[in-house]
C-alpha cells in the first residue's frame, strides 16, 4: 500500500510538472541568460536525469546561483543537460517564437534571444544565422561578437562538423579583424579550439579547413609556432591527412613575402631551405616508422615538388652545384629500395608501402622530366632491380601502370599494356 501511494504521488508530481511549450522555451532561454558561459550541452534520456540528483564528491550544500535542476533541464558548472523527451515541443516553440519575432517590430534583443535557443536545438538553420548577422552588423559591439564566438563554440562541442556554425564563426572573426589590428590572442584561442575539437572528432575536415583559413591573419612567429606545435599531433595521427594539409598551408605561407619582416632575400631563402630539409627528414622518419600511410607519401610529394624546383633553380644559376640534385635523387631511391624490401606482414601494410613508394619515385621522374628519358629509364631499372620477385615486384608494376596511365591519359589500357610501357623504359639502352 505504501509503495502504491509513493507511485501515485510521483505520478501526480510528474503531471504537475507538465508545462506548455511556451513555458519550456521561456525556462530554456532563462537558463541561457543566467549562465552565458555554458560550454557543453547534452541531450539525455529522461531516466538519466535521476543520476544527476546524486551528489558528487566535494559538492557543497549550497548551489551556485546559475544552478538549475528540473525534470527537463539541468545546468551546473557551465554544463547544460536537456531531456530528449521535450525536444520536439521545445524546437517547435523556439521556431514559432523566432518567426513571430522576425515578422514583428520587436527589439533585436528578443531576436538574438530566440535565435540562440533555436540554433542550439537545430544549428543548420541558415535563416536564423543570417538574422543574427543582420543584428550584429548594424552596430559594432565587441562584447556581442565575443558572445557569438562563445555560442559557436557551444554548438561545436556537440556538433563539431556543422558547416553553418563554422561559416558563421569565420564571419564573426572577419568583423573583429576589420576593427582590431592585433589578432594574436584571438587566433591563438581559435587554434586551441580546433585542436580540442580535432581530438574528439577524427578526420574533421571542416575544423582543419577553418584552421587553414586563419593562417593569413597570423604573424610569422605564429606560423612557425603552429608548425612546431602541430608536429607532435601529426606524429600521433599519421593517417589523418587534414593535419598534414594544414602543415603544407603553413609552409606555403612562409614562402609569402608578406612574412619576411624586412629580411634580405638570401637570409630568408636560407632559413626556408633549412626548414624544408628538416621537414623532409621528419617525413622520412614517419614513413619508415609507419608503413602504408598514404598521407605521409602525399606530404612528401609536396615537399619534394618545391625542393626539386629549388634545386633546379640553383643549378641554373650555379651549374657546378648539380651534385645536390644527384644526392637528393639517390636518397629517394635508397628510401624506395628499403620500402620495397620491408618484411611481409599479415596485415599487408608492407605491400601498400611498396606500391606507394613506387608511385612516389615514378612521380619524381615526371617532376624532373627535363633530364630526359635516360634518367627515367635509370630510375625504373633501379625500381625493378630493387623489387623482389614476390608481391613487391607486382606492386611496382601496378604502380608504374597507374602512373603512366594518368600521365599519358591512357586510363583504359590493360595491366599488360602497362607492363609493356614499363619494360620499354626498363630495357637497357
Amino acid at each position: 500500500m505504501k509503495l502504491q501511494q509513493q507511485e501515485s504521488a510521483a505520478e501526480q508530481q510528474q503531471g504537475g510538472e507538465e508545462q506548455l511549450p511556451e513555458d519550456l522555451l521561456h525556462h530554456f532561454e532563462q537558463i541561457l541568460h543566467d549562465d552565458p558561459l555554458i560550454n557543453e550541452v547534452g541531450f539525455l534520456h529522461p531516466t538519466q536525469f535521476y543520476s544527476l540528483d546524486c551528489p558528487q564528491d566535494g559538492d557543497s550544500a549550497s548551489q551556485p546561483p546559475e544552478f538549475h535542476h528540473t525534470r527537463c533541464f539541468w545546468c551546473r558548472d557551465h554544463k547544460l543537460a536537456i531531456s530528449a523527451e521535450i525536444l520536439p515541443k521545445l524546437y517547435h516553440a523556439a521556431r514559432d517564437a523566432y518567426c513571430n519575432t522576425r515578422d514583428a517590430p520587436l527589439s533585436p534583443t528578443h531576436l538574438l534571444r530566440h535565435t540562440k535557443a533555436l540554433l542550439i536545438l537545430c544549428p543548420d538553420l541558415l535563416t536564423a544565422w543570417n538574422s543574427r548577422k543582420m543584428v550584429l552588423s548594424a552596430e559594432y559591439d565587441f562584447t556581442k561578437l565575443k558572445d557569438e564566438l562563445q555560442l559557436c563554440a557551444l554548438i561545436l562541442s556537440y556538433s563539431p562538423k556543422n558547416e553553418s556554425t563554422w561559416s558563421h564563426r569565420r564571419w564573426v572573426i572577419k568583423q573583429v579583424a576589420e576593427q582590431h589590428q592585433d589578432m594574436l590572442e584571438l587566433i591563438g584561442n581559435e587554434s586551441i579550439l580546433v585542436k580540442e575539437i580535432a581530438e574528439k572528432s577524427k578526420m574533421n575536415y571542416r575544423a582543419w579547413r577553418h584552421r587553414c583559413w586563419l593562417i593569413p591573419y597570423m604573424t610569422r612567429k605564429q606560423v612557425l609556432d603552429e608548425l612546431k606545435e602541430s608536429t607532435r599531433w601529426s606524429e600521433l595521427h599519421v593517417a589523418d591527412n587534414c593535419c598534414f594539409h594544414y602543415r603544407r598551408s603553413l609552409l606555403l605561407a612562409l614562402l609569402d613575402n608578406r612574412l619576411r619582416n624586412g629580411e634580405d632575400s638570401l637570409s630568408w631563402e636560407s632559413e626556408i631551405c633549412v626548414l624544408w630539409k628538416e621537414e623532409l627528414r621528419w617525413d622520412e622518419m614517419l614513413i619508415r616508422r609507419y608503413q602504408g600511410r598514404e598521407s605521409l607519401w602525399n606530404h612528401r610529394r609536396f615537399l619534394s615538388h618545391w625542393w626539386i624546383r629549388h634545386l633546379l633553380t640553383v643549378e641554373e644559376n650555379w651549374p657546378s652545384t648539380r651534385s645536390q640534385m644527384d644526392m637528393f635523387v639517390i636518397q629517394e631511391i635508397q628510401l624506395l629500395s628499403e620500402c620495397l624490401h620491408d618484411p611481409v606482414d599479415e596485415f599487408g601494410e608492407s605491400r601498400v608501402q611498396a606500391e606507394l613508394s613506387a608511385l612516389y619515385i615514378l612521380w619524381i621522374t615526371k617532376a624532373i622530366s627535363s633530364w630526359g628519358l635516360v634518367l627515367t629509364g635509370k630510375l625504373l631499372r633501379v625500381l625493378l632491380d630493387a623489387a623482389s620477385p614476390s608481391c613487391e615486384r607486382k606492386a611496382g608494376r601496378e604502380a608504374a601502370f597507374r602512373f603512366h596511365g594518368e600521365a599519358e591519359g591512357r586510363a583504359g589500357r590493360s595491366l599488360q599494356a602497362g607492363e609493356e610501357v614499363l619494360d620499354e623504359f626498363a630495357r637497357p639502352g
